[in-house]
């Protein structure tokens, strides 16, 4: 296992958490950037003066969203497995349980930092768009 605490940098702490989280980290990054491509677009409509509407927006608070429930997903899974190995082992000291229990946090930590920031995009963006569409809608 990758020993955190040996980190030399605030991004290579972050680099080996993600790493040690799990597949289910990536899955949680590549909705983070579905959201972020999505706001990336329609500022460029809104920056172009273009029609702009609130299409695809709901895919931004649904990657968020999705986003957290994997990191949590993650989580019970994890769990689950190591109290599957726990049973099967004979002797199990409390410093192995307590890291097991600590990298089980990092996937649902990462979910809701990318739910935060896709919630932040939706209504900011929700807020510019209506505001700037004409007043008969």
């Amino acid at each position: 296992m990758i020993d955190l605490d040996k980190a030399d940098s605030g991004f290579q702490y972050v680099m080996q958490a993600y790493k040690i989280g799990g597949p289910y980290m990536n899955l949680i990054t590549i909705l983070g950037l579905l959201a972020l491509a999505i706001t990336v677009w329609k500022v460029v409509q809104i920056v172009g003066k273009r029609n702009v509407n609130t299409r695809l927006l709901g895919l931004i608070k649904m990657s968020g969203s999705l986003a957290v429930a994997l990191g949590f997903l993650s989580q019970v899974i994890g769990i689950v497995e190591a109290l599957e190995a726990i049973k099967a082992a004979a002797d199990v000291s409390p410093q192995i349980v307590m890291n097991g229990a600590i990298v089980s946090f990092y996937a649902p930590i990462w979910g809701l930092i990318v739910f935060v920031i896709a919630m932040l995009f939706y209504y900011v963006l929700k807020t510019i768009i209506k505001a700037k569409m004409p007043e008969n809608n």
